[in-house]
């Protein structure tokens, strides 16, 4: 009975000290005393890692990459203002990772969103353009006049065959942006109306997505570059260069360059001087016999060409020391 009193006094104790919580009553001790472990868990506890989402890239990747939007941004702002003979702004509003399955959840639909190659980058891209902007541009390519256009549905086939040659507009542009870092051959594959029919990648795989805001008119949407994390392998090093760390000093890489050129000066070279050329038929030379002579076509004076290790060094004039013969070097060639 005393045990029960004492408990008591204590989770009273304890109330006093507690006072309240913020929006709400008496802290109700007993109830904290008496919380179910694995609920408390599931709440405040470790959660779950999903191996799934993308991974940050380095800054210098993404500096890189902001470098192609802004220049996508502003050719592409150019070229479609005098495709369409209006105004036509393109701004770039940044870069964002995610998975493959959580940009298709987010995809309208129906939308206009075209699979697209880059050699060498490996995979399937995508370029995304909002569909009310597609009808507001094709409408003015036709001869309309520039308006808004608020009905979304799927494309006729020549309305499909329109945006096509838009997308592939937007390829060449891109191909331009990229050209600083790297040539890409962009390929068209095909355009979809349904988000669900895109396929080509894996729902867990990474995106990198350049984000823009086109505004044609008092139209404006967005336009959307989604690019694989991992196509960027074959040019990784292009896009996200990793500077070297040097791990000796100074001393040690001073005596290294030491015991290098003493290994070259020690190495035994090939070197030849070249009293002239001459062509001749396999024929020709063939028939050669002791004594002939044969007709060079540069001059007795013309200087000589001294080769090391086939590569021609220095020109020289021929003379003679006592009953030697010999070439003075007169002037160096290359660098090395």
């Amino acid at each position: 009975m005393t045990d029960d009193l004492d408990l008591e006094a204590a989770i009273g104790a304890a109330a006093e000290l507690a006072g309240t919580v913020d929006g709400g009553g008496p802290l109700d001790v007993a109830a904290v005393l008496d919380a179910d472990p694995a609920r408390e868990e599931a709440m405040a506890g470790p959660r779950p890692y999903d191996f799934n989402r993308p991974h940050n890239i380095s800054r210098a990747f993404a500096n890189n990459l902001q470098a192609v939007g802004e220049g996508f941004a502003k050719t592409a702002g150019i070229d479609f203002t005098s495709l369409v003979r209006a105004s036509v702004q393109v701004e770039y509003r940044g870069l964002r990772q995610c998975t493959w399955g959580e940009y298709l959840a987010g995809l309208p639909n129906p939308t206009s969103a075209a699979l697209v190659t880059l050699e060498p980058l490996k995979g399937q891209s995508i370029v995304h353009l909002d569909l009310g902007l597609c009808f507001v541009l094709m409408q003015k390519l036709l001869g309309g006049a520039l308006g808004t256009h608020s009905t979304m549905r799927d494309f006729t086939e020549i309305e499909r065959g329109i945006n096509a040659g838009l997308m592939e507009r937007f390829l060449e542009i891109l191909r331009r942006s990229m050209a600083k870092f790297v040539e890409v051959k962009p390929a068209f594959v095909r355009l979809e109306n349904n988000p669900g029919y895109l396929g080509g990648l894996a729902e867990g795989e990474s995106l990198i997505i350049l984000r823009f805001n086109v505004q044609v008119g008092a139209t404006d949407g967005l336009c959307e570059l989604a690019f694989p994390a991992n196509g960027f392998g074959p040019v990784r090093d292009v896009f996200d260069p990793h500077e070297s760390v040097e791990l000796r000093t100074e001393a040690e890489l001073r005596d290294d360059r030491r015991r290098i050129l003493g290994l070259v000066q020690g190495t035994a070279s090939e070197l030849i001087v070249e009293l002239g050329t001459v062509e001749a038929s396999l024929e020709e030379i063939l028939s050669l016999k002791e004594g002939q002579i044969l007709r060079l076509p540069q001059a007795v004076d013309a200087p000589l060409r001294v080769r090391i290790e086939g590569q021609e060094s220095w020109l020289g004039e021929a003379g003679r020391i006592g009953p030697n013969r010999a070439v003075r070097l007169v002037r160096k060639l290359t660098k090395e």
